[in-house]
This record gives C-alpha cells, sequence and structure tokens, in this order.
C-alpha cells in the first residue's frame, strides 16, 4: 500500500487523537517546525533590519499572498484585483512563480500576451494557465519576479503588477500586500511547518497592507476574526468575501445554462488543498453529488485516470463529471470518450458593509501615484 503523504500531514496536523506513533510524529514535526520557524523568522528579520532590501520596479507592484499553506482563494483574488483595476482605468499584468512547473526552473516564460494561453500547464504551472484562460491580461512566470515584471513592463508597456503568492517573497518591493486568510481557520492550527500549514509565524501579518478573509459564509466567525485582527494586527482595511460559483462550463470552456444542470447527478475529482470544500460548493449550487474522487493537490490528471472516471460515472447513473477550474488546466489535451465534462467557474462575492476592493486599491496605491 502507497504512503500518502498529504494524508498523513493532515491527520498529524488535525490533532485529532490517533496511534501511539501518531504523537512521536507530531512531535517530531514540532521540532522540525522550530527550525522553520528560526529560518523563516533570520530571513525576516534581514529585511526588518534594513540589512537587506527589496528591488523595486518602475512600476505599480501589488501582491496577492497568503500566511497559511494550501487553499485560501488566491486566484479568484487575483482575478478580481485585475478586474478591479480596471474599472479604476488601470491596466494590469499579472506576475507569478510558475510553482512545480517549468517555468519555475529559470527565465521568463510568457503564459499569455492578454489573448488567451501561449503554453500549457506542465509549462506555465496550473494557476497562472487559469488566470491566462480567464482574463485577457499579460500573464508571464518565472523564479525572479523582478525579471519577470522588467520584462512584462518592457514589452507591454507601463501597467499595474499584481504579483501572485508574494507574501513570503521580499525581495520584490510592492505597493501594497494583500493577504488572503480563511475565516474559518485563518491560522490553520497554529503551528508553522510542518507541523502545521503556518509558512511563517503570525507576526508576519503585521506587514500586510490589507487582509482579505476568504469563505466568509459563517457571520460569527468573520465578526471573531475581525476583533482579533484589530487587537493583533491594527486597523488597516479587512475585507470578507465568499466564493460563489458563477457558474459551470463544458470542457471547452463554453458557458452552460442552468437549467441544463440543475438537479443533475453528478461525480465530482478534484486535485486541490480542501476537497471536501469543492464538493460542498457543488451541492449549494444545486448539483447531487453522488462520489467525490480526491487526488493530489495540483495533480496532473493521465488519460487513464479520466478513463477510470468515467466508468465510476457511468457505474453510478452520473450525468456528468465536474470538476474545478483549477483541474481543468491539469487535463490532458485529448479527452478520452465518456460523459460530458463540466468545469466550475469561481467568483468573489464581497460583503457590501465595507469598502469596496477598488477603493482600498486605490488607497495602496496612492503613494506612488502620487510619486512616492
Amino acid at each position: 500500500m502507497s504512503l500518502d503523504l498529504a494524508a498523513l500531514h493532515a491527520l498529524a496536523a488535525s490533532g485529532r487523537p490517533g496511534p501511539w506513533w501518531l504523537g512521536v510524529l507530531r512531535a517530531g514535526l514540532r521540532g522540525a517546525a522550530g527550525l522553520y520557524g528560526l529560518g523563516a523568522g533570520g530571513k525576516n528579520l534581514l529585511y526588518d533590519l534594513g540589512l537587506r532590501k527589496p528591488r523595486r520596479l518602475p512600476a505599480p507592484v501589488i501582491g496577492v499572498g497568503n500566511l497559511v499553506a494550501g487553499g485560501t482563494g488566491k486566484t479568484p483574488l487575483v482575478m478580481a484585483v485585475v478586474r478591479a483595476l480596471w474599472g479604476l482605468g488601470l491596466p494590469a499584468a499579472v506576475i507569478s512563480r510558475g510553482y512545480g512547473a517549468a517555468a519555475g526552473r529559470g527565465g521568463v516564460t510568457w503564459v499569455s500576451r492578454g489573448h488567451g494561453p501561449l503554453v500549457d500547464a506542465q509549462r506555465a504551472g496550473d494557476e497562472p494557465l487559469l488566470l491566462a484562460r480567464r482574463l485577457p491580461a499579460p500573464v508571464a512566470a518565472g523564479p525572479d519576479r523582478w525579471e519577470v515584471g522588467r520584462a512584462v513592463l518592457a514589452q507591454c508597456g507601463p501597467r499595474v503588477l499584481v504579483c501572485d503568492d508574494l507574501f513570503q517573497h521580499r525581495r520584490l518591493h510592492r505597493d501594497l500586500d494583500l493577504v488572503a486568510l480563511d475565516a474559518a481557520r485563518p491560522l490553520g492550527n497554529g503551528h508553522l511547518l510542518p507541523a502545521g500549514h503556518l509558512r511563517e509565524p503570525a507576526a508576519g501579518l503585521r506587514r500586510a497592507g490589507a487582509l482579505v478573509l476568504t469563505r466568509a459564509d459563517d457571520a460569527a466567525a468573520v465578526d471573531q476574526d475581525r476583533r482579533w485582527l484589530r487587537s493583533f494586527w491594527g486597523p488597516g482595511p479587512v475585507l470578507a468575501c465568499r466564493h460563489r460559483l458563477a457558474g459551470l462550463d463544458d470542457a471547452q470552456g463554453q458557458p452552460l445554462p442552468e437549467a441544463d444542470r440543475r438537479g443533475k447527478p453528478v461525480l465530482a475529482f478534484c486535485g486541490l488543498a480542501d476537497p471536501d470544500q469543492f464538493a460542498a460548493g457543488l451541492t449549494r449550487a444545486g448539483l447531487a453529488v453522488l462520489d467525490l474522487a480526491g487526488f493530489p493537490d495540483h495533480h496532473f490528471f493521465t488519460p487513464a485516470e479520466l478513463g477510470d472516471l468515467w466508468r465510476r460515472a457511468a457505474a453510478l447513473g452520473a450525468a456528468a463529471l465536474v470538476c474545478s477550474e483549477k483541474d481543468w488546466v491539469r487535463l490532458p489535451a485529448e479527452l478520452p470518450p465518456g460523459p460530458p465534462l463540466w468545469v466550475t467557474r469561481l467568483e468573489l462575492e464581497f460583503a457590501p458593509d465595507q469598502p469596496d476592493l477598488a477603493s482600498v486599491l486605490a488607497w495602496g496605491l496612492s503613494a506612488w501615484r502620487a510619486g512616492a
């Protein structure tokens, strides 16, 4: 039997009781987390003391990041930021690390020049490719975000650079840092990697310009988060939003009429950090989820795996297979024959009783626009 390291880590981080060896594992992970914290703290201290200085680009830079590894809704937030900038009359481009893909190994990879994808997910990474499919904006990736930003500005002209997954990458100066926190568990289990999911201690939040509580479906949890953030972080903007299933597309990216899919039985599959959240969203949207097939986060699907899913769907009597839009970009170019494939399309819905995202962006960029 193969060992699922992701599932083992989730069990260790959950705090649930288990066999004797689980306590030993947790103790070892806490020791490793202490070493990780020393490394992260030492790196941040060099920047905090001014011994290292971030490099500046000749354009305003907005960073979108998180404190907790895993799904906090950064990619939909990047899309919302770009669209809000357009609403302010500001052109934008997205630069990304290209984590886990060929783009992350060196140089600049052009994922899109504003007219659709130029490369596949193996080359770009799933999140940059999804952004290229959903946004008519330049998207480029590479390990050196300063180099990537310079290339974008040189070829596309002046614009705001929106940087995905940037909060712990302090080598690049940004004018505004947005940090996404899951409203249900803003600090995960409270432990640093690998004992938990924190990428750095919670004190790192004090570098953020604004916070965004995502998956904010529980008003009581949001109020509690706001009170804690006011006491711990300060009086800066704290936005709250929830993920809304804006619709479903077919395998070619064309929208499906609601009448064609409401109440239909489906087999869901995904390679996400939180598959249960994905299935719950489908249920809220009126689909009957017969089963959920979970795969490792950022998993690239093979034709054989999809063939197995087709057969499983047929045996269950499912009308279609449904995957997330992040999984959609990691599917094979040629799909095997089988039931229809539907793809979710997510949007963020911000709470009305707060400053809107555009006004927060305008506030964050005001110093740069004034010539600072």
